[in-house]
């Protein structure tokens, strides 16, 4: 039994810890200023002094450039001339051969041909005044193997020895490490659950390369030569490289050119035809919560049905909780894309007293809230706008909210509504869903950037994997999406938290994890790179050991160094960190930049076919 004295002692001790907890939170609500966003500070750099291809004499004089044959507009032009904008260089486009006259005054970096707009055997006499300059000569694809079939000099400039068969359905698709950043990948389904990640073209024509070919990606046909031991030449290429004359020949037997993935493939050779690479990068990767948190609980029935918890009750006991935590554990920084309502003809209205709540959580788990600007497709863009903006307005001091999520068909619209209303007028940068050959990044207009989402978390498939490594081998960057929205208004069992949560910490902890060494970013910050990124001018050269690297409108850059064998033994004007072997993550803190090289032990100096 407790006497009263000792009672009298346990009431005091309980009411001086609840003072203390209680006295320690309100200071800690006092000092937050949650409602200040932090990466939203200082000026930004403008589009209006990007880096053109025209304008390139004020970014250090005349830009190297690249050629391209290629039909007016195909997939593939679109491809190479984003490529050359963010590695600044300027690039002719030729309909056909005939309109290119090969000169030794100004000799372009790489020649890359559309085989669908070319007729390969019949400019072989300019192929061979390429090659014999040494120039780097890329086929983006391949024409029908009828054509190369007929011809045995064109086989020879491609690398191949034979054409075993117009078409196979191959096993899978195996990636061989040192191309892309991230390591080898095999892409075979050889259980039910990797049936579901298989979505890559398997059917490909089987060319036999040639000996003295280097091949980066092949198609496996494990179950066909089981009893054989074959070397990678006999599996069908996918991408290889040939040595021609003075110069490499890079082939593609595929479509993989045809999207934005094709940019890192091309960084991926430009790197193998030389002994060094180094180009400008983003250095960012982010993690988007769209649609979260939702502030009308308009699906509050079906919340009930699953979880036993209200919108409001699942998504800050539930949802929060396990996002925030996985932030936590990986360091990633989340940008939350709070959502005012989604149906506005439900008369379901969005309710603002948990706006500090979440901002003060945002805050301490270093987040950023951005807005989410889906809606539903009964309601017009302007209408929602109009809503939210009275909505957001009325939670007290406004946010500065600097980034938005938005649908591809809202894009060309929101640009006339960003200064019309007052919670937009801050907004630096929109992520938009992935929309087929539309640039990874870009300015939207002079002051606005467009983050296109490069995956999504939940679901991460075979080409889902290697698009990533085609961005992080180019750019440095991923835009990774988790949209609540679909677990809110669920359509099936996948929907559901338990499920999409699961999926997406397993693929983020796996996927994700060779490219740790970039940096993890909110929308904000990601876009002040992109800026940077966008806006320079850059010139390197190597003399010896020594690569000068000189930095034009920029200040700063982020830049990724790729070695075949060297390592870096000194570096001034910088920093630098090691991304993966061979690869170096250099980021210059002045307009000149000098990094001193030295040979791997046993390595002997880089000489391509």
């Amino acid at each position: 039994m407790v006497s009263r004295r000792n009672f009298f002692s346990i009431l005091m001790m309980m009411a001086v810890m609840f003072f203390m907890f209680q006295f320690s939170q309100v200071a800690r609500e006092g000092q937050s200023n949650y409602n200040t966003n932090i990466y939203l500070d200082g000026e930004v750099l403008s589009g209006d002094g990007r880096w053109r291809a025209e304008d390139s004499d004020m970014f250090g004089g005349e830009a190297g450039y690249a050629v391209l044959f290629a039909g007016s507009g195909s997939p593939v032009e679109t491809v190479v001339s984003q490529w050359c904008e963010y590695t600044k260089r300027r690039l002719v486009v030729c309909g056909g051969v005939e309109d290119y006259t090969v000169s030794g005054d100004s000799l372009p970096e790489a020649v890359l041909v559309d085989s669908s707009a070319v007729d390969l055997a019949g400019a072989m006499e300019t192929f061979d005044e390429i090659t014999e300059l040494g120039i780097t000569l890329i086929f983006c694809n391949l024409p029908d193997p009828q054509v190369i079939r007929a011809s045995g000099e064109l086989r020879k400039l491609l690398g191949i020895q034979s054409v075993r068969q117009d078409n196979i359905e191959v096993e899978g698709i195996h990636l061989l490490s040192g191309f892309l950043l991230g390591g080898e990948s095999m892409y075979l389904a050889e259980t039910e659950e990797q049936e579901k990640l298989q979505d890559l073209e398997l059917n490909v024509p089987w060319y036999i390369t040639a000996g003295g070919t280097k091949t980066y990606m092949v198609g496996e046909l494990d179950k066909l030569l089981k009893d054989v031991e074959a070397k990678n030449e006999y599996f069908p290429g996918l991408i290889w490289r040939n040595g021609y004359h003075q110069a490499s020949v890079f082939v593609v037997n595929g479509n993989y050119m045809d999207s934005m993935q094709g940019i890192g493939i091309l960084d991926a050779m430009m790197y193998e035809a030389d002994s060094y690479a180094i180009y400008p990068i983003i250095n960012a990767q982010n993690i988007l919560i769209a649609d979260f948190p939702d502030f009308a609980g308009e699906n509050d029935t079906k919340m009930q049905e699953l979880y036993s918890r209200d919108t409001k009750g699942i998504q800050q006991n539930v949802f929060w909780p396990a996002l925030s935590g996985m932030a936590l554990r990986s360091q990633y920084r989340l940008t939350c894309l709070m959502a005012a309502q989604y149906d506005y003809t439900d008369g379901v209205e969005p309710v603002a007293e948990t706006i500090p709540f979440y901002l003060q959580q945002f805050r301490e788990s270093n987040a950023e809230a951005g807005l989410s600007l889906t809606h539903a497709t009964d309601t017009d863009l302007a209408d929602k706008l109009e809503n939210d903006d009275a909505f957001y307005n009325s939670a007290g001091e406004p946010y500065l909210f600097g980034a938005v999520f938005a649908e591809e068909q809202d894009l060309e619209r929101l640009g006339r509504e960003l200064s019309d209303r007052t919670f937009l007028k801050n907004v630096r940068t929109i992520a938009c869903e992935t929309q087929e050959n539309v640039p990874v990044v870009s300015y939207y207009n002079d002051d606005v950037t467009l983050q296109s989402i490069t995956t999504l978390a939940p679901v991460h498939k075979y080409s889902d994997n290697l698009r990533l490594k085609c961005y992080e081998t180019a750019l440095g960057y991923s835009n990774t999406l988790v949209d609540m929205h679909n677990i809110l208004w669920p359509e099936d069992e996948e929907d559901r938290w338990e499920n999409a949560s699961e999926d997406m910490v397993s693929n983020l902890d796996t996927y994700w994890k060779p490219f740790s060494e970039f940096q993890n970013t909110t929308l904000s910050e990601s876009d002040a790179r992109i800026r940077s990124f966008l806006n320079l001018g850059y010139q390197d050269e190597r003399e010896g050991d020594i690569i000068r690297l000189k930095l034009f409108h920029a200040g700063e850059g982020w830049f990724l160094l790729r070695t075949h064998g060297e390592r870096i033994a000194d570096i001034s004007g910088g920093e630098y960190q090691e991304a993966e072997t061979d690869a170096y993550l250099v980021h210059a803190l002045s307009d000149s930049v000098e990094i001193t090289l030295e040979k791997e032990r046993g390595i002997l100096n880089y000489e391509p076919d």
